[in-house]
């Protein structure tokens, strides 16, 4: 099948979907979820299904009559990557919500955006990305506030639309001003807009660039028009969240290799885009270590690791202009990828297995002990953070570990290029300190939810049905496809991605086919683990900083295993209870009860400038407590005054439409007296 057939395909199947939902609605209302429950899952299937067809030879055209234009349907950027992970996490959110009592809300958030998706991956046309994207905008706003009926849902949704809003006007305008006549805007592809943009000075094509970033950037947590995501993502069911957080996210990327591909980017832009990148990262790790809602710590985490991806995406961007043939180029460009999979599935996890914890409470101090009624769910829960805390070999640390070995490696020798490549190192520093600081978020996230003695006063309540434990382990399979599968993984992505890549350097080492290239690697244990059928398992061939993730998981094993024999033959007392501020091992109580701020206490002083502390001290049963309140500057110093700017004019502008006839006079007045002051000059 062509793109033509595919997307007029989804367009009828979301049609015929919704209409045969209202129709059993009215005649048998029982009957409505197993009809979206089966439409959910052939259209997840689909998806996988048209991964395959996903490739320039089945692009196609569709004329449409006049006036209308004629529309190109070809695959963007990796959309064969992200039709399959769009297939595995609605598949997998189908089978987590058929048994809800309000599953019907959230198919019908769902579906829409479903099929949004099978057809924005064949937005091969300048027309139709902006209204593919669009689309999706507006069906992310109505999912989001038609699955919970809430002020905060409500809230959220009205900055997720008109930061949305804004940013499809800036893509509108982007696009519009890469063409040299507005009509031929309604008309050529993306591969004649390729062809007309190196006629555009640097300056121009740098400003279009950024109009893009921004436009696509609201829904993949690019600083600072992120802020809907962390009101939003606590607020959504926990499948709808995962959704968000982990496949609109990359989407968005690939909006923006898709437009780099069209308009190509300077210097510039791609500096820019490395400090909102890591300022994006380092502010959500950092809000994230310090947030009490279970969600909200979720929400926050995107954003650092979104931003780690903009980061990933500027260093590629800047090697490939610095030094063309210089293979971190390639390991930048990998990173982000990798990390963007490793996400969408560990993220999706979290989040649904949130729903779930959520029947005991909402904040990390109300959970503990999780684990005993649902080791299953704990079990998972683990596996994804240990992902997005970068746990070899899982796929997180094998995305982080490309990031910084594309900033660590020798770029040249030239002395303005050995500038360039101090700033990255400083760079380098902040991402470091990011990912020590999300993986104490994520560290206190689980421990506090799992582990230690259950504090929530609330009734047991029986655990997950098997198949739910089976819905929620299938999106686990994105974490270790870029982890444990990399020696496959990479060659494929690489591939896929050639047109974007300066350097003919592998990433993956042939030291299965030829065994001398990685000669120095030998006696540190890279080729302990054979990987039949692929290139090798050694990555960064140069020799520089290579080590092998497998290598450092066996040795984290052995020195565990170590540990519990020490403690076992050495140490036999009874294990010590440790203080609430350390992990809250003592029951519930008002002296446990703000335990998960107290674990962070130290990261809050440390950054007390950046959060802007105040504190308010309580007492209880003869125990002094300080409650540290977390100020939001990007709300408060940001959006709010643009907000009472906007309020300020409206006012005034309320108060310009008096309707008294002599006052307007006046208004001409004055306007025609400053017309002639101004010709006056001139």
């Amino acid at each position: 099948m062509n793109g033509s057939l595919w997307v007029m395909g989804w367009i009828g199947f979301s049609l015929i979907s919704l209409a045969g939902a209202a129709l059993l609605t009215t005649l048998k209302p029982r009957w409505t979820r197993h009809w979206l429950s089966f439409v959910m899952t052939v259209g997840s299937v689909a998806l996988v299904v048209m991964s395959f067809s996903l490739s320039p030879a089945h692009a196609s055209r569709m004329a449409l009559p006049h006036p209308w234009p004629t529309l190109v349907m070809a695959p963007l950027p990796l959309a064969g990557l992200w039709a399959i992970v769009a297939g595995i996490l609605f598949l997998s959110a189908t089978l987590l919500t058929m048994r809800r009592t309000d599953s019907h809300r959230v198919f019908y958030a769902l579906l829409p955006l479903m099929a949004g998706v099978g057809v924005y991956v064949w937005s091969g046309d300048g027309l139709m990305l902006l209204l593919t994207w669009e689309f999706i905008s507006a069906v992310t706003y109505l999912g989001l506030v038609t699955t919970r009926r809430s002020r905060p849902v409500w809230n959220a949704g009205w900055a997720l639309l008109a930061l949305s809003e804004f940013g499809g006007m800036l893509l509108l305008i982007a696009l519009a001003w890469l063409m040299p006549t507005h009509t031929q805007f309604l008309s050529d592809s993306l591969i004649r807009l390729a062809r007309l943009a190196p006629t555009h000075s640097p300056a121009v094509t740098n400003i279009i660039m950024l109009m893009a970033l921004v436009a696509f950037g609201v829904k993949a947590g690019l600083f600072p028009v992120m802020i809907w995501m962390p009101m939003a993502e606590p607020e959504a069911p926990g499948v709808v969240a995962g959704i968000f957080s982990g496949l609109l996210t990359a989407l968005a990327v690939s909006g923006v290799l898709a437009m780099t591909e069209i308009a190509g980017s300077g210097l510039s832009w791609a500096i820019v885009m490395l400090v909102l990148g890591v300022l994006g990262a380092l502010s959500g790790a950092l809000y994230s270590v310090v947030s009490r809602h279970v969600k909200r710590v979720l929400a926050y985490s995107t954003l650092e690791i979104l931003g780690l991806v903009f980061a990933a995406l500027a260093l590629w961007r800047i090697l490939s202009l610095v030094a063309p043939h210089n293979v971190g180029s390639s390991l930048a460009l990998d990173s982000a990828i990798v990390l963007l999979v490793m996400h969408a599935g560990a993220k999706f996890v979290l989040f649904a297995a949130s729903d779930y914890t959520g029947q005991w409470g909402h904040t990390l101090d109300r959970l503990g002990g999780l684990i005993h009624t649902s080791s299953a769910t704990a079990l998972l829960s683990l596996l994804g953070i240990l992902a997005l805390g970068a746990f070899p070999p899982l796929g997180g640390f094998v995305g982080e570990w490309l990031l910084l070995e594309s900033i660590l490696k020798p770029i040249s020798t030239s002395t303005s290029v050995a500038l360039v490549h101090l700033a990255l190192m400083i760079t380098a520093g902040f991402i470091a300190l990011t990912v020590a600081i999300g993986l104490a978020a994520y560290l206190r996230w689980f421990g506090f939810i799992f582990l230690g003695i259950h504090r929530s006063s609330a009734k047991d309540i029986a655990p997950p049905a098997r198949e739910w434990v089976w819905a929620l382990a299938l999106p686990l399979l994105l974490m270790l496809v870029p982890g444990p599968g990399v020696p496959w993984f990479l060659p494929w992505l690489n591939r896929s991605l050639h047109s974007f890549l300066t350097s003919n350097s592998p990433v993956v080492a042939p030291s299965f086919i030829h065994p001398q290239t990685a000669l120095p690697l030998i006696p540190i244990g890279a080729n302990l683990i054979p990987a039949p059928g692929a290139q090798g398992t050694v990555f960064f061939p140069q020799s520089f900083n290579v080590g092998d993730p497998y290598v450092l998981l066996f040795m984290a094993l052995f020195l565990s295993v170590v540990v519990g024999l020490i403690r076992h033959f050495v140490r036999r007392k009874p294990l010590r209870r440790v203080a609430p501020w350390n992990g809250g091992a003592t029951p519930f109580s008002p002296q446990t009860t703000w335990s998960a701020e107290g674990f962070t206490h130290p990261i809050r002083l440390a950054f007390s400038r950046f959060y802007g502390l105040s504190r308010e001290r309580t007492q209880r049963q003869q125990a002094h407590f300080y409650r540290h309140t977390v100020i939001n500057r990007l709300e408060e110093q940001l959006y709010r005054p643009m907000m009472q700017m906007g309020t300020w004019l409206g006012r005034n502008i309320q108060r310009i439409q008096s309707g008294r006839v002599t006052q307007y006079v006046a208004y001409v007045w004055i306007f025609a007296l400053i017309g002639m002051i101004i010709g006056a000059i001139h």
